[in-house]
Formats: structure tokens, C-alpha cells, sequence
């Protein structure tokens, strides 16, 4: 096989099960004409499998020579990678991802939505798992990260559940009245970047500095 695939594996493990799905479905698609080749060739017609009528390699070939399972594949993929994205997201190590993962979701139900026709059929299915995952963190990694506050447009129904799940953090770790009154008024200021988030400094870095260490160079 190796012949007519350039010397490339077509098996590849992934971190996870899901993982390996996509890499494993995305090779055979990236291999579609050196499949095809394989099967076409004089070679294999000449072999034992080749002169089969029935059995594995007649159905494989089949499946490889027609169209219909290579646009069944791309359709997968078109909602498989988004998601993919996301997971590699939460299993790197590279950044702290509490602040990304409300975004990358979103971007993810919006790039599949876009280029998959069956979007409608999966929506309910990723929003379902999604509030079972998320939690109110999220929603205050998303608000808290200046990356997200002011680099990017969003509707008022993502700042509103935002600000609520930051407020209900707020309210839960702040037992004391005055000090939950000057977390909240310190949101205000943040979103409106007033007061210490309007210094030179604070515009400057906001855009390459990580969420955590950016909050930690304010508050200096």
C-alpha cells in the first residue's frame, strides 16, 4: 500500500478515541487517489484479492472506487476538525486554556455550521454535551480575557451569559458584601478598560500577554 500512498501510514493514533477517528478518516481522504490507484492497478487485479467477486478486498474496493463514501467522509470531517480543535485545546499544555474554551467552542458551532450541510442534525447533540461541561468558569475565563473583551466582536446574549457566570464566581468565592459591591465594580471597569485598564501599559500588552499574567500586571 505504502507504493501508492507516497510511503505513508494511513493508521494514526490519536490522544483520544475521537481523536484517532478524525486522524484516521482524514489520512484515507488525503489518500483518496492513491487508494484508487492501488485498486486500479495491474497489480492488484492480477493478485488473489483482486479476482475475488466477493469477500473484504471486493467491498473495499468498491467503497474506494465509488463516490459515495468519499462524500460522506468530507461531510464528517467538516464536523469532526472543529472539534478536534477544541480538544486539542483543553489537552495542550502550552497555555492555561480556562480562558479560551468558551470561545473555541463557540467558533467551533460556528465553522461547523458553515461548512456542514447536516450542522442541524449535530447542533443539538454539541449544545446537549456542552451544558453538561460547562460550567460558570468558563463563562468567566471567556469575560475575563482581555484577548476576547477587546479583541473581538460579540453579541449581547454571549457578554450577558458571561457576565452572569463571572458574577456567580464572583458571588461564590466573596462571602462579604463589600468585597463581592468592589469585584463587580472592578468588572465594570475592566470591560469599559477605565481607570487602571486604560493606561498605555495595559492597551499595549493586553493582545500578547496571557489572561492570568495580564490581570496579575494590572492589579500591580
Amino acid at each position: 500500500m505504502k507504493k501508492y500512498t507516497g510511503g505513508r501510514e494511513i493508521v494514526r493514533p490519536g490522544v483520544t478515541q475521537f481523536a484517532t477517528q478524525f486522524l484516521q478518516l482524514q489520512a484515507i481522504v488525503q489518500q483518496k487517489q492513491g487508494l484508487r490507484n492501488m485498486f486500479n492497478s495491474e497489480e492488484f487485479r492480477r493478485s488473489k484479492f483482486g479476482r475475488e467477486k466477493n469477500g473484504l478486498a471486493y467491498e473495499a474496493r468498491q467503497i474506494i472506487i465509488g463516490s459515495d463514501f468519499w462524500s460522506k467522509a468530507n461531510d464528517i470531517l467538516k464536523v469532526y476538525e472543529p472539534l478536534v480543535k477544541v480538544l486539542r485545546l483543553v489537552d495542550g499544555d502550552e497555555k492555561p486554556t480556562m480562558g479560551f474554551i468558551y470561545e473555541a467552542v463557540d467558533r467551533a458551532k460556528q465553522s461547523i455550521q458553515k461548512t456542514s450541510r447536516y450542522y442541524s442534525q449535530y447542533q443539538e447533540i454539541i449544545d446537549k454535551r456542552w451544558r453538561f461541561m460547562h460550567s460558570d468558569l468558563h463563562s468567566a475565563g471567556y469575560f475575563l480575557n482581555p484577548q476576547f473583551q477587546y479583541g473581538v466582536e460579540h453579541g449581547s446574549d454571549v457578554y450577558q451569559e458571561t457576565f452572569e457566570g463571572t458574577k456567580n464566581v464572583i458571588l461564590r468565592l466573596e462571602r462579604n458584601m463589600d468585597d463581592q459591591i468592589k469585584a463587580l465594580n472592578s468588572l465594570v471597569l475592566f470591560k469599559d478598560k477605565d481607570e487602571t485598564f486604560a493606561t498605555p501599559q495595559a492597551q499595549r500588552v493586553w493582545s500578547r500577554m496571557n489572561p492570568g499574567k495580564y490581570n496579575f500586571f494590572i492589579s500591580l
